[in-house]
C-alpha cells in the first residue's frame, strides 16, 4: 500500500518486524522515463512484500527505476540487489558503498570491538543475531557512488545530493531546491533520535553528525521526509531539540565517570539512563539488541570527548577504561 505525499511523490511503509523502528518509509518518485525508489527495507519476506505490492500497485517497472540508498543499514538497503532490474542503477555514498563491500566480502565480526567496549563474553556470540546481519542484502548491486553537489533527476525533481557524515560515514540526504522537499534518511527523525554509533576507519563521529545537522539547517525545508515514522515539527526545531539531547547525554556521562572512574563503555552504559519503548529500562533487562546500539552510541560519546580533550583512556590489554580528565 502507497500514500500520496504530493504530486508524484510517494511512500510505502515497510514493516520492520520486532524492531523498535516499525517501519521504514520507502519513498518513490514516479518519472514517465524512469522512477526513484528512496531506501528499501530489510532483506526478510515481510519488507518484500509490502515493497513489491506498494510499487506494483503505483505501475512501478523495476526495469525503469533505478534505487538511492540514503544510507548502508540493512533496513535501508537490504532489498536493494532484490528488487533492482537489469538496468537499475543503485546509487549510494562511496564510503556507505565501500563499508558495504568489505562486509559483503569479509563478513562483519565485532569481536574485538565490542570486547574493547568490555561486553560480556556471552553477548559477544551472539552477534550474528544482529538485524544489520540477519537482513542485509545478500548479493551485492554495482553501485553508482554519488558525492556532495551531484544532481539526479526524476520524475522532474531536480535533487541535489548532500553529504551528511555521523548516522554512518557516508549518509546522504537529497533536497528538491525548487520543491523545497528534502529526504532526510537517518539524518533527522521527528519522534526517535537517530543513532549514533562507532565506525572503524571514521573519527569522531558525533562531532560530524552535528556538523552535518548545522548544515541542514541552513536548507528551506517545507516537506521534511525522514526514514522512519512521521513529522512533528519543523526540521530546524527538531535539530535544536537532537542538539540539546546530545548535550544532555554529554553532561550526564561526565557526571557518571567522575563518580565512577576507570568504567568500560558497556558498564558505563548501564550507569546512563535509557528509554525503551516509551519506558525506562534497567540495563540488565534491556533487550540485547538494543544494548549494542547503546553501548556504540556511549563509544561515539566518549570519542567525542576523547577528541575534545575532557576524558582520557586506559587500555588493560582487552578493554578499555575511561576517566574524566
Amino acid at each position: 500500500m502507497y500514500t500520496q505525499i504530493e504530486g508524484n511523490v510517494y511512500t510505502i511503509q515497510v514493516p520492520l518486524p520486532d524492531n523498535p523502528l516499525r517501519n521504514l518509509n520507502s519513498y518513490v518518485i514516479k518519472g514517465e522515463r524512469r522512477s526513484l525508489v528512496i531506501d528499501t527495507g530489510f532483506n526478510r519476506p515481510e519488507c518484500r512484500e509490502a515493497l513489491t505490492t506498494g510499487l506494483d500497485e503505483l505501475g512501478i517497472d523495476m526495469n525503469r527505476a533505478d534505487i538511492f540508498l540514503t544510507h548502508l543499514h540493512s533496513d535501508h538497503s537490504g532489498l536493494a540487489s532484490e528488487i533492482s532490474g537489469e538496468s537499475t542503477k543503485v546509487y549510494v555514498s562511496r564510503p556507505d558503498g565501500e563499508i558495504m563491500r568489505r562486509n559483503f566480502f569479509n563478513g562483519i565480526d565485532k569481536t574485538q570491538e565490542y570486547r574493547a567496549f568490555g561486553f560480556p563474553e556471552d553477548e559477544i556470540a551472539r552477534q550474528n543475531d544482529s538485524p544489520a546481519i540477519k537482513y542485509s542484502q545478500r548479493v551485492l548491486p554495482d553501485f553508482t557512488f554519488v558525492a556532495d553537489g551531484d544532481i539526479i533527476e526524476y520524475g522532474g525533481h531536480r535533487m541535489q545530493v548532500i553529504s551528511t557524515p555521523g548516522h554512518t560515514p557516508g549518509h546522504l540526504c537529497l533536497y528538491d531546491r525548487a520543491n523545497r522537499i528534502m529526504f532526510l534518511g537517518d539524518h533527522v527523525l521527528f519522534d526517535i533520535t537517530p543513532n549514533i554509533t562507532c565506525w572503524m576507519g571514521f573519527s569522531d563521529p558525533l562531532g560530524h553528525y552535528v556538523h552535518s545537522l548545522m548544515d541542514i539547517s541552513t536548507y528551506d525545508v517545507r516537506v521534511p521526509l525522514p526514514g522512519h515514522r512521521a513529522v512533528s515539527c519543523t526540521v530546524a526545531e527538531r535539530i535544536g531539540t537532537i542538539i540539546e539531547h546530545h548535550g544532555v547525554r554529554i553532561r550526564e556521562m561526565l557526571d557518571v565517570l567522575r563518580e565512577n572512574p576507570g568504567l568500560s563503555t558497556y558498564d558505563l552504559s548501564g550507569r546512563m539512563s535509557w528509554r525503551v519503548r516509551g519506558k525506562t529500562n534497567s540495563w540488565a533487562d534491556f533487550p540485547l539488541q538494543q544494548k549494542w546500539f547503546a553501548v556504540g552510541e556511549t563509544g561515539a560519546h566518549l570519542e567525542y570527548l576523547l577528541c575534545r580533550g575532557r576524558v582520557r583512556r586506559e587500555f588493560d590489554g582487552r578493554v578499555w577504561h575511561y576517566f574524566d580528565s
